[in-house]
């Protein structure tokens, strides 16, 4: 241990030298510490030059008198407190005054000593000195920004001053500042492609000149996320996000990609604002993919009360009555565009689709037995939690596939051999989610050179073709017979990019879709 003496009078300073002489540690895992404890590094006789001197010279302890020239000791402690200065000190007093007394426990000192000075008093208050520096030390050997961010999510720390005092000399901030955080969910597809989206992230230009830590995981809510930390500018952080990140995430991601970005009063208080992000992150309905969710864009929707469509509701119970497949599928394409219409809250969406498929069981009941309730519940789960409307449509067709009539068969499909029929019925359910030939074959259990031959000899097309025209079969319906926007078209029929899908639209029609729908109209 370094100590710095700051007395008046110099005849002190032998006497306290002598102490310190004496001062053995308590233990012999202290012993290698016995020099140190003796190490006298400078001597100063005023408050000012002991200012300088400890600036300069850094030591560990300092032992100096309350009352000096020039700037008296507690002066000198709060002036290096004011710049960051963790030195540990004892303060040497002439007399007990209480307001000194205080003054000098405010300023975190290890001891207040009243002259003369007892050995065994200085002993209590250097032991304590050295303790505190050693707990310190191994406090700063596993100290980094990711490991107290990981504490904070982990509902680990209670930072008091002295770590809000080390964190702030370290690395510039405390966790009691405020911040923010960018998250992105993954859902179903987090193990995938959570390494993949980490790498998009990080590898962003000038990721990280934003005082932005690295991407951290939190597994169970199927997230990665970032912290944002000294932010001198919020808004231009989100920007930042919002043009750089976001479209990256979007672009070479696969399923559902949900960015959100949410403000933090204080950055321990982290497991609170991604429980909120938690709750964000249904109001992606109302969002179009690619946007950056923050919730003064959430409160600036203008949500109207949803009113259930009971005209559509007993289109599809006599579509499920007649098993008419093709009459329930355009009865759902009709529910989307319905609620879709105008924004509506995430609850009230969920609810009315919920509510709309329990009507068709009811139906369905009434003249067949249901497999398993269990997988019917799963459903409806699934519903419930979906944050976008492709996972909304994957769970209605698992909820239509629970059900013993096949939704996605059609007339002409009996003139198929059973390997084909079973082909065409799976890319009719699974073009929008972008099905392969290779992915089908291995359902089917054949090979894909069988497969495709078979395909093609049966239909007249390829697989590849068959699926294209799905998509704008699909396309032209939604167009004409929905006021669904281009950008939820292009969701429900598979493309994750609407201004692609116009681009595929037009090779195949010669018109964009908004031309397209213009003439049919």
């Amino acid at each position: 241990m370094k100590i710095l003496v700051v007395v008046r009078e110099r005849a002190e300073t032998g006497e306290i030298e002598k102490m310190l002489q004496r001062i053995v540690p308590k233990s012999e895992a202290d012993q290698d510490d016995r020099d140190d404890c003796r190490k006298v590094i400078g001597i100063a006789g005023d408050g000012k030059t002991g200012y300088e001197m400890i600036r300069r010279e850094c030591p560990d302890l300092v032992l100096a008198d309350v009352e000096l020239p020039e700037m008296g000791g507690l002066e000198m402690l709060e002036k290096l407190r004011g710049d960051h200065s963790d030195v540990k000190a004892v303060l040497l007093a002439e007399k007990e005054d209480f307001s000194q007394a205080k003054r000098a426990i405010d300023l975190g000192v290890e001891g207040y000593l009243v002259k003369p000075v007892r050995e065994d008093e200085l002993r209590q208050a250097v032991v304590r000195a050295g303790e505190k520096l050693k707990r310190e030390h191994m406090a700063e050997a596993v100290l980094s920004i990711e490991n107290i961010f990981l504490a904070c999510l982990n509902g680990q720390l209670s930072p008091d001053s002295d770590f809000n005092r080390m964190t702030r000399q370290r690395f510039g901030f405390t966790v009691e500042e405020p911040g923010a955080v960018f998250a992105v969910w993954l859902g179903d597809s987090f193990e995938e492609q959570k390494e993949y989206a980490r790498s998009v992230i990080e590898q962003s230009k000038d990721f990280g000149a934003g005082r932005a830590s690295r991407v951290f995981e939190a597994r169970a809510w199927k997230i990665l996320f970032v912290v944002l930390y000294q932010m001198e500018n919020e808004e231009r952080e989100y920007t930042y996000f919002q043009k750089e990140i976001v479209p990256k995430l979007c672009q070479q991601l696969l399923g559902t990609v949900v960015c959100i970005w949410a403000k933090a009063e204080r950055i321990v208080d982290l497991p609170d604002v991604l429980k909120h992000m938690n709750f964000m992150k249904d109001w992606n309905l109302l969002f179009d993919r690619g946007e950056l969710i923050r919730q003064e864009a959430i409160d600036g929707q203008k949500t109207v009360p949803l009113k259930y469509p009971a005209e559509i509701e007993v289109r599809a119970r006599q579509a499920v009555a007649a098993k008419d497949g093709e009459e329930i599928k355009r009865a759902y394409y009709s529910l989307y565009d319905y609620i879709q219409r105008e924004p509506h809250s995430p609850g009230e969406m969920k609810e009315c689709l919920i509510r709309f498929n329990m009507a068709l069981l009811n139906v369905y009941k009434t003249q067949w037995e249901i497999e398993s309730e269990v997988e019917i519940q799963r459903c409806m789960q699934a519903i419930s939690t979906a944050m976008s409307w492709r996972e909304v449509r994957a769970a209605m067709d698992s909820f239509l596939t629970m059900l013993r009539f096949n939704a996605f068969e059609e007339k002409e499909d009996s003139r198929l051999s059973p390997l084909v029929r079973k082909a065409v019925q799976i890319a009719r359910k699974y073009y929008d989610q972008g099905i392969t030939l290779e992915e089908v074959a291995g359902r089917l259990y054949v090979s894909e050179e069988y497969l495709s031959s078979q395909f093609k000899k049966e239909t007249g097309a390829g697989f590849t073709e068959t699926i294209r025209k799905y998509r704008i079969d699909r396309i032209k319906e939604l167009l004409i017979g929905t006021k669904l926007k281009i950008n939820q078209i292009a969701e429900l029929t598979g493309y994750a990019d609407s201004k692609y899908m116009s681009r595929v639209f037009k090779e195949e029609t010669g018109m964009l879709p908004t031309e397209f729908r213009k003439a049919a109209h």
